[in-house]
């Protein structure tokens, strides 16, 4: 059966949202400029007595609302203006806000004006009124251009009173609409529905957008490329306004506006009219929501020729009428027609009216879509696309489906059940082998949506359209159908952290214990010390404790087949924060069993301590050792046993320092073992010392294979070593070490792993060598430590070295920038081969190419250790391409930008380009160093405390 939404279970949904609160998952008017529910008391406009913030420079105070401080900006903006995110402050549009005076179709009109709006992230703004809108005119541009974090929120006074009333059924003002204006974006794109009856698609056709006057706001030009601005995460609530009949504002107007605008990440929530409607133009948009919207969710008129991708719409119980409806002028038909391009879109309703609604003149191309409708799928007029309603002859005239999921009309409707359109409609959706439908009962149809949004199986059944940029340059290509990809969720999406009334409060999942408490309005959920037996998934908009010693799995041994062997798999969403206080507090991913932490660069997992989360660290500069740490192990190959048995045998394994009470073991001979995912992840303030030199790292592998992912991982200040490979054959890319206080990068026992992209800085008083490599001597022949080290940036000002070499070992750097007050090499008698009198090349010694050296200002140098001194000195030399000064180090010219991004010297050093044949991990690059140069951003947004990111 087709799993269906009645008004009543919607309903109850809607009421289940209600209660979101701060949730990180949809954090709604919970944002950082809401009051606490403590807030307001009345006075002025029905406002508290405000929240003791002030207004920015230039904005005058109006009387409080919803406990929040008011700025006004109102009238007509004449030059550049900025409204600053200030905690506890809205902004008030009192009345028609014009921003800029129209500069004509082609930008010369004498009279205009072209000015910006910038609104930073987390700003509020809101109306009380319908005749409170916002009108961005041709020429200029709004760049509201929030983060997921924090959005920007326009919405009503209304709504913000809501936000202090202690009755959480009355959060979202579900029944509430047409609480102020809108928001309308004006361009020069063509259009093809003139004033003047002009030549469509020129500068001459021009129209005046609906639901203003007095005076009219008028769009349209010849420019496709046309620029109004940026609107991304952003939230338009409880807008819309019937100036007229049939004249109304919608929450979001776009009127001829061109495709270099990015409108992506944008929400319009319970709007009186159409959600968002596009009056021609060539803008593009990506991961829209509409929810609650009286009339139309997206219209598409007067010519629209953009592309949506990624679209959620939910029409809830009593609102709404079309799902889409696309029209145009009919006669423009040949030259300009509306036919909006759709995408990945899920739309789910309850309503009598039609999902797709094909008027005059258009078109309209819907792939790889989901639509679960109690109503009918499909109407459209005899003069819709070219007008021959008996011959829909494919996209290029008419409109058209792929692999689209009909499941329309439980409850009345159907696939369609117009006349004398059926048969057409029928014939389009027949076209397209891969669109699932049942034209003798759609009811039929097995569908399996979960958590009402997200893919089931059906979903994840269908073939995809997979050619998407084929229909439109700005799709991207995916292999799946409806909003969400298959490996999202409920609590982990591309609407999850930024969106209103749409996700269901976070709870604590199976296999972890509700605290009680929570921490900045997010639930602690805490984590049991012990063998975790059962996969276990750690939602997003939770923080989680971690209560003692946590074993991921019980260990199956190095060949998979112990006695009592148990695996499991930890999975941790993006945005997961997870706590311990003290160092009994660590992870443990036993052999056979998998973590798999995929964050993202905006959300990033962070494992931290409790003082961090808290804010009670006396310094957190200083800060380490707070809590254990995390340490993964796995069965590749290794070179120091417990038994003395053969190396890189399933016979030899060892115990992990830590680690005890009871041990954990690592090794086996499996190099392409799997222990998960590690991608977007912060460790800070970890390490302990269980005894002297037996130390728990920030991240320590232990026969990690090469089946294993790292990449993007940060570890911030660790008591020990921030990151230790113990023997085997995992690579790293993209690693940020800042402030460890041992090593930064650790190799032992055997491992053979490629690391690229890395950046390292060693804050002064902390740190001992930057990477140390170590091994079992005699197994040099066999298994040596040869870690090999590309695309990397070494920050230090300490006494000790950059690179330490011990028995055993040997190591390969390439692509390097090294700036450090100390000696920058420094290996044993017996590391490579054991002679120190010929380094004869990578096969058997340490080796270097293309690095630059730049050590010993204050003290050191390349090398001032003896015997060492001239075998460090000739593998130096041994590379054309390496830069240093043997007399003065400190004379080399580094011009690194922000510590360790590559400028003009850098820059000039020649690169060793065929990295590829040192590890066929490696990626083949034109430049030494972690960061090729200020437009390379790897780093940026997810790792903390370096370059311009937040601090730790």
């Amino acid at each position: 059966m087709s799993l269906r939404f009645t008004a009543s279970s919607l309903a109850l949904l809607v009421a289940a949202a209600c209660s979101q609160g701060g949730s990180i998952a949809s954090p709604g008017a919970t944002g950082p400029t809401t009051p606490p529910p403590t807030g307001g008391g009345g006075g002025g406009n029905g406002g508290g007595s405000g929240s003791g913030a002030t207004c920015p420079t230039g904005f005058s105070e109006g009387a409080p609302v919803g406990g929040l401080t008011t700025c006004d900006v109102s009238g007509t903006l004449l030059a550049n203006t900025t409204l600053p995110y200030v905690d506890g402050v809205a902004y008030r549009i009192a009345g028609r806000l014009n921003v800029g005076v129209d500069t004509g179709a082609n930008g010369t009109a004498s009279s205009g004006t072209a000015v910006d709006l910038t609104i930073e992230p987390g700003v509020v703004l809101f109306g009380s009124s319908g005749s409170d809108f916002v009108v961005v005119n041709r020429g200029s541009r709004i760049l509201a251009d929030g983060t997921e974090a924090q959005p920007i929120i326009f919405t009503s006074e209304a709504d913000l009173e809501r936000q202090v009333d202690a009755d959480p059924a009355n959060d979202l003002g579900r029944d509430n609409d047409a609480e102020w204006g809108g928001l309308i974006l004006l361009g020069s794109a063509p259009i093809n529905r003139c004033i003047t009856g002009s030549a469509y698609g020129t500068d001459s056709c021009e129209q005046a957008i609906e639901g203003v006057s007095a005076p009219n706001a008028v769009y349209g030009g010849d420019d496709f490329d046309d620029d109004s601005g940026i609107l991304r995460y952003v939230q338009v609530r409880f807008a819309g306004f019937e100036v007229a009949p049939g004249n109304e504002l919608n929450g979001i107007s776009f009127g001829g506006v061109g495709d270099s605008t990015i409108v992506d990440y944008v929400q319009v929530y319970n709007n009186s009219d159409d959600g968002v409607e596009f009056f021609g133009g060539t803008v593009n948009a990506k991961h829209l929501v509409l929810v609650g919207n009286d009339d139309e969710s997206i219209d598409t008129d007067n010519g629209y020729q953009g592309g949506i991708q990624y679209a959620l719409v939910w029409q809830t119980p009593g609102r709404g009428d079309n799902v889409t409806e696309q029209s145009s002028v009919a006669a423009a038909y040949g030259t300009l027609p509306s036919n909006p391009k759709i995408a990945n879109f899920t739309f789910i309703g309850d309503n009598a009216d039609e999902v797709f609604k094909s008027n005059s003149g258009s078109i309209g191309q819907l792939t790889n879509g989901v639509i679960v409708y109690n109503g009918e799928c499909i109407d459209w007029d005899v003069t819709a696309g070219d007008g021959d309603n008996t011959v829909w002859a494919g996209v290029g005239a008419d409109p058209s489906f792929q692999s689209v999921l009909f499941d329309c009309g439980n409850g009345g409707g159907g696939l369609t059940d117009d006349t004398p359109e059926t048969p057409d409609a029928i014939a389009a959706v027949q076209a397209d082998a891969n669109n699932v439908y049942d034209l003798t009962d759609p009811a039929n149809v097995s569908n399996s949506l979960s958590a009402m949004f997200f893919p089931g199986t059906v979903e994840q059944g269908m073939v995809a359209f997979g050619a998407e940029s084929t229909i439109d340059a700005s799709f991207d290509d995916v292999d799946y159908v409806g909003a969400f990809g298959d490996n999202e969720s409920p609590t982990d999406n591309w609407a999850t952290g930024w969106t209103f009334g749409l996700l269901e409060d976070p709870t604590c999942p199976t296999g972890t214990s509700d605290s009680g408490t929570d921490i900045d309005g997010q639930n602690v959920c805490i984590l049991t010390g012990g063998d975790l037996t059962e996969d276990l998934t750690l939602t997003r908009g939770n923080i989680y404790e971690l209560d003692g010693r946590l074993n991921v799995g019980i260990d199956v041994g190095a060949d998979g087949t112990a006695a009592g062997g148990d695996p499991a798999v930890l999975n941790i969403e993006a945005g997961v924060t997870i706590f311990g206080n003290s160092g009994a507090d660590f992870l443990v991913v036993n052999r056979g069993s998998q973590i798999n932490a995929q964050g993202t660069a905006t959300n990033p997992i962070i494992f931290t301590s409790e003082a961090d989360l808290l804010g009670t660290q006396p310094n957190a500069a200083d800060a380490d050792g707070e809590w254990g740490g995390l340490v993964i192990l796995g069965r590749a190959r290794i070179n120091r046993c417990i038994t003395g048995s053969a190396y890189g045998t399933d016979s030899c394994e060892q115990t992990i320092e830590g680690v005890s009470n009871p041990n954990a073991v690592y090794g086996g001979s499996l190099d392409t073992d799997s222990s998960g995912t590690l991608r977007y992840i912060q460790v800070k303030y970890a390490g302990f010392e269980v005894s002297p030199g037996n130390e728990l790292n920030g991240i320590s592998f232990g026969g990690v294979g090469d089946g294993t992912t790292v990449e993007y991982v940060q570890v911030h200040n660790n008591s020990d070593d921030g990151v230790e490979f113990f023997g085997g054959t995992v690579n790293a890319r993209y690693l940020v070490l800042t402030g460890n206080d041992d090593e930064s990068i650790d190799t032992d026992n055997g491992y053979q792993g490629a690391i690229q992209f890395a950046i390292v800085e060693q804050t002064p008083g902390r740190g001992d060598n930057v990477t140390e490599q170590s091994s079992v001597a005699a197994a040099y022949g066999i298994l040596p430590s040869n870690p090999k080290i590309a695309n990397f940036t070494f920050i230090g000002d300490n006494a000790d070295e950059v690179f330490k070499s011990n028995s055993g070992s040997i190591g390969q750097l390439t692509n390097g920038v090294i700036v450090y007050n100390g000696e920058c090499i420094d290996w044993d008698v017996t590391a490579g081969d054991g002679d120190n009198t010929v380094w004869a090349g990578v096969g058997a010694d340490p080796s270097f190419q293309s690095v630059l050296f730049d050590c010993g200002n204050g003290g050191g140098g390349l090398t001032d250790d003896t015997p060492e001194t001239p075998a460090a000195v000739a593998a130096v030399q041994a590379d054309a391409n390496n830069v240093y000064d043997l007399t003065d180090p400190a004379n080399v010219s580094n011009s690194l930008i922000g510590d360790f991004i590559n400028g003009p010297t850098e820059s000039g050093v020649t690169a060793f380009g065929d990295e590829s044949s040192i590890d066929p991990f490696f990626m083949n690059v034109d430049y030494i160093g972690a960061v090729e140069n200020a437009n390379d951003t790897w780093w940026q947004g997810w790792a903390c405390g370096i370059g311009t990111n937040e601090p730790c």
